[in-house]
């Protein structure tokens, strides 16, 4: 489980909140019912992190209806993610200079920012290396290449929104050509 710890500090919470806030977001309730403290509850509600769906049975716990909030979805989904670090960005903006020059489409440019980032953590390949993978896949693939967004993860369909390494035209072409792309990475 990764967690972000720079929005884990700017949050305020403690650290046994991350379990509960998961267990929150599982809908664990009986989990809940019998540990979740109710200062603790109380502090969530005041932050603005649960709110309560509409219960089908007037003497069930309160806890049975306790959902995220909105906020709290978005906090759970910013502590889930790593930051883009400034090699993840260098990469972008070669790219997309790479991308604009050839006349070619960069498309959500936050999101590929992302991908890079992705794709970098999963697959190992980084700094100049990925560089190289990127120009190496963009030579031999000029028809999947016409948005920049796409050669790092490219949906399978309008639901899947999460990064899989597998759905990635880049990784497939790195695995296919491995050793010889391997053998030209320079060591990081």
């Amino acid at each position: 489980m990764y967690v972000n710890i720079e929005v884990y500090k700017n949050s305020g919470l403690e650290f046994s909140d991350l379990i509960f806030l998961a267990g929150i977001k599982q809908t664990e309730t009986e989990w809940l019912i019998e540990t979740l403290p109710d200062s603790v509850y109380q502090r969530f509600v005041e932050q603005g992190l649960v709110i309560h769906i509409k219960s089908r049975k007037k003497d069930d716990h309160a806890y049975k209806s306790l959902r995220l909030s909105e906020k709290g979805k978005k906090l759970i989904s910013e502590l889930e993610e790593a930051p883009i670090e400034e090699q993840d960005k260098t990469v972008g903006e070669w790219l997309c200079k790479y991308y604009l020059d050839a006349g070619k489409e960069i498309g959500n440019k936050k999101k590929t920012f992302r991908h890079i980032r992705d794709f970098r953590i999963k697959s190992g390949v980084e700094k100049n290396n990925l560089i190289k993978l990127c120009v190496d896949f963009l030579k031999e693939n000029e028809d999947k290449s016409n948005k920049l967004e796409f050669i790092f993860f490219h949906p399978k369909n309008i639901f899947e929104v999460k990064f899989e390494l597998d759905g990635s035209w880049l990784y497939q072409y790195y695995l296919k050509n491995k050793e010889r792309l391997d053998n030209t990475f320079e060591e990081y």
